[in-house]
């Protein structure tokens, strides 16, 4: 789905004239001290006048339901003792038989790399990284069309990090999920994301292509943002008279010095 914010508008919280496009089935990154303010507006957290348009519908007349916020866990995220219970209230939304629903949630436990012997985990016993996982499955139970996720990786263990990362770009090409990634990581945001907002006292200050983007390392340095990684190191080996420019991920640079290492020394 496309997203469109025309003119939104809030005194309490400074917004004026809020103008911005998220694309179909696309990764979208948004950045900044207040990159939680499209969540909000989207969950209908937060009163504005304007308009937000899903394709050619009216937020007002969308169901809420296919939309899917993981916010970052906190002592308010889960609400029962038990990880199946959990998944039960959620079903309080979906219309759906109890047997095809216990397929679904261990389908989308085992989606995270969790498998069905957690259902009958207490919460209070799982690791930061169980709890992450956890709610990223519950996120995924309603099969939303729309997908808002804070801080994806955080607390998660090395071992789930690619896995969750598959999901996510899975999510967009292989079930058209429209995917909105809120993060302070420029690392993550550049290798992850299509397209990119950058927000500041909830106004946009740019929004294109992630890549190009950051290739504007002026505005980049001069509003306090980080340049990823993977552009610092591209900038420093380029010192060296190395060439990695067409390589985007730090997988595909590692793998470029190691091969740069072995042509050296077989010279």
């Amino acid at each position: 789905m496309e997203i469109k914010f025309m003119n939104i508008y809030n005194k309490k919280y400074k917004i004026k004239k809020l103008n911005l496009k998220i694309l179909n089935n696309k990764i979208t990154g948004i950045l900044g001290d207040t990159n939680n303010l499209i969540a909000n507006l989207l969950t209908n957290n937060l009163d504005y006048k304007g308009i937000i348009m899903f394709d050619n519908l009216n937020i007002l007349g969308y169901d809420l339901n296919k939309i899917s916020y993981i916010k970052k866990i906190d002592r308010n995220t889960f609400l029962t003792k038990l990880v199946s219970d959990e998944f039960y209230l959620k079903k309080k939304n979906i219309d759906i038989k109890d047997t095809i629903y216990l397929e679904k949630i261990i389908s989308s436990l085992r989606m995270v790399g969790l498998d069905d012997n957690y259902l009958k985990r207490e919460i209070r016993t799982l690791s930061k990284s169980e709890a992450r996982l956890l709610e990223i499955a519950l996120g995924l139970i309603k099969n939303p069309e729309l997908i808002i996720i804070e801080e994806p990786f955080l607390y998660l263990d090395n071992k789930y990090y690619y896995n969750i990362q598959k999901i996510i770009k899975d999510l967009k090409e292989k079930y058209d999920k429209t995917i909105i990634i809120l993060s302070q990581d420029t690392n993550l945001l550049y290798e992850l994301t299509d397209n990119l907002i950058i927000l500041s006292n909830n106004q946009v200050l740019v929004s294109g292509k992630t890549k190009v983007i950051f290739k504007d390392k002026e505005f980049l340095t001069n509003k306090n943002i980080n340049l990823p990684d993977i552009l610092l190191f591209k900038e420093l080996v380029s010192n060296k008279g190395i060439d990695f420019s067409n390589l985007n991920t730090i997988d595909e640079i590692v793998k470029g010095v190691v091969e740069n290492v072995q042509e050296n020394n077989s010279d």
